[in-house]
């Protein structure tokens, strides 16, 4: 007697520890990044034209640093109408709404019929009814209730993995966000540098235009010969052909910052000046920890290897046993006030238990499946890191590098401004003449072109930095 209680105690120890929590598969362990010191091979060099870094998060709202209103617009613009923003909010409550169904799972089912019907047996079959009558009426109704107990976690694993997909769906959000807001800040820009070059070459062109005027009359005077006026009219059209270029990679900017904001390319557009952006005062330091946990294509990258990890475990769990309890309980009677009378009620219960034997391979082929794609999850994830530190490390030579040739733009900018001025100085005295003076002015244009492209160029640095470090956008922000 002592030994079957015994028995019984553990069959109900060992029940019970398996319905605290005991889930096939492996746990999730997150994956080891890759480790790196610092993005480049060896220190950036501190140059006059960058600010200095701070060891700090990005703001959410990073792209106010420029100190732009009209861009700050522009962006809040593009986050609230960009329709790319609402595919990605509505894929992730397609994923919450996923985990609310399986969820679903851990519950019993519950479902209530009724049934009604006449019949009539004939005469050769004998009535089922005590009365003997052969046409009758009859109604039934039940309820009946099924539980599918999950004792080996496989719908655990099955919510877990799902949660895991609602996680990447968010970090997917934040990327969107983050990446339409960098193309947004750089099409804006981008256009109003090109928006002043145009400007420039327009004005360079006015000046070639007077510049062969000048030389066809000192042809005319026999002063020059042929060859300087064609000389001249070369460099006219040298000059012309430059700003077809310059307008049309203008309006394309325009109609992909159109597209970004949410609206058709016929709408005006907001108008930005290049002069009323500055530079960021301070740009946010780049630490390859820090980068890892801020950049969400990292972190999605991390919650599908927690997915394909939660896989393993659902397809172990299909080659355990699975379990199955079911009741049921309902009347039936010819008088539908009868049906639930104690002579007329009727139920049922049940429990089942069912474990595989042969499958021709397919549930352990699958457990291999899913074990394959746990290992390429891995790599992605290794992969993921990887570029994401070569995006930093490409950003912060760009800064380098482009910070350089704008100190080297600004300085021939000045150089040209004070070779102009010489140049006025002397047409006042009258020690040269007006074309000298047109020379000057074109040569002082170009290096204000060089300038603006040079200055858009290093903008577009500090924007792609931002990017690359993450964004701003956190998890869990939709």
């Amino acid at each position: 007697m002592m030994k079957t209680k015994n028995t019984t105690n553990s069959l109900l120890a060992l029940l019970t520890l398996v319905l605290a929590g005991c889930a096939a598969g492996p746990d999730f362990v997150a994956p080891t990044p890759p480790s790196a010191n610092r993005f480049t091979r060896e220190a950036m060099p501190q140059i006059e034209t960058q600010p200095s870094a701070i060891n700090t998060s990005i703001n959410r709202d990073w792209w106010t640093a420029y100190g732009s209103p009209e861009l700050n617009q522009m962006v809040e613009r593009a986050l609230a109408n960009n329709p790319t923003i609402e595919v990605a909010l509505a894929n992730l409550k397609i994923a919450q709404e996923s985990v609310t169904a399986q969820r679903g799972f851990f519950y019993p089912t519950i479902q209530a019929g009724f049934n009604a019907s006449q019949q009539n047996v004939g005469q050769s079959l004998s009535s089922p009814l005590a009365s003997g009558a052969a046409i009758y009426s009859f109604q039934s109704a039940q309820l009946s209730i099924g539980f599918v107990p999950d004792l080996f976690g496989g719908n655990r694993r099955q919510v877990e993995g799902l949660l895991a997909n609602q996680e990447i769906q968010t970090y997917q959000l934040d990327a969107l966000r983050i990446t339409l807001a960098s193309n947004v800040v750089a099409a804006a820009l981008q256009d109003a540098s090109l928006k002043e070059q145009v400007r420039l070459v327009e004005q360079a062109i006015a000046l070639s235009m007077e510049q062969l005027q000048h030389i066809r009359g000192m042809y005319a005077g026999g002063y020059l010969s042929a060859f300087d006026v064609t000389q001249q009219e070369n460099a006219l059209a040298q000059v012309q052909q430059a700003l077809p270029a310059l307008q049309k990679q203008e309006q394309q900017t325009r109609n992909l910052l159109a597209v970004l904001l949410g609206q058709t390319t016929d709408q005006a557009l907001p108008s930005l000046s290049l002069d009323k952006v500055q530079l960021p005062k301070q740009l946010p330091a780049a630490i390859p920890s820090q980068t890892i946990e801020q950049r969400p294509d990292v972190r999605a990258a991390q919650a599908m290897v927690h997915a394909s990890s939660a896989q393993v475990g659902v397809a172990q769990a299909n080659r355990l046993p699975q379990f199955q309890i079911s009741a049921l309980l309902g009347g039936g009677a010819t008088n539908l006030a009868q049906m639930f009378s104690s002579d007329n009620t009727f139920w049922v219960l049940g429990a089942s238990i069912a474990q595989p034997i042969f499958s021709g391979g397919t549930l352990l082929a699958r457990k291999r499946a899913a074990e394959a794609a746990l290992d390429a999850s891995k790599a992605q994830y290794r992969s993921t890191v990887l570029t994401a530190f070569q995006n930093v490390a490409d950003t912060l030579y760009a800064l380098a590098f482009d910070a350089k040739a704008l100190e080297i733009a600004k300085a021939s900018q000045a150089a040209n401004r004070r070779t102009l001025e010489l140049t006025e100085s002397q047409l006042a005295q009258g020690y040269t003449a007006r074309p000298a003076v047109l020379i000057s002015l074109q040569a002082d244009i170009q290096s204000q072109v060089n300038y603006q492209t040079a200055y858009a160029t290093y903008l577009g640095d500090t924007v792609a930095l931002y990017q690359a470090l993450g964004g701003g956008f956190k998890s869990n922000s939709p």
